[in-house]
């Protein structure tokens, strides 16, 4: 991977971090989501925060790192 590559891989992961970070804890907007009857909505934001968020952190460690 090329240093470019390097940093564009840390940048978007750093986005995708501050935009998950930013809608509001992702419980409280799963709430909202099931009150609106949106199921699918809210089984997609509690997998973000669950399992999506963290793989992301896990990621961009691991690209820092090298």
């Amino acid at each position: 991977m090329t240093h470019g590559m390097h940093n564009d891989a840390q940048a978007a992961l750093h986005a995708f971090l501050a935009a998950a970070e930013g809608c509001g804890p992702g419980a409280r907007s799963a709430r909202s989501a099931r009150l609106a009857q949106d199921d699918e909505l809210a089984d997609f934001l509690c997998k973000a925060q669950d399992e999506i968020a963290p793989e992301a952190k896990r990621l961009l460690a691991q690209r820092v790192a090298e």
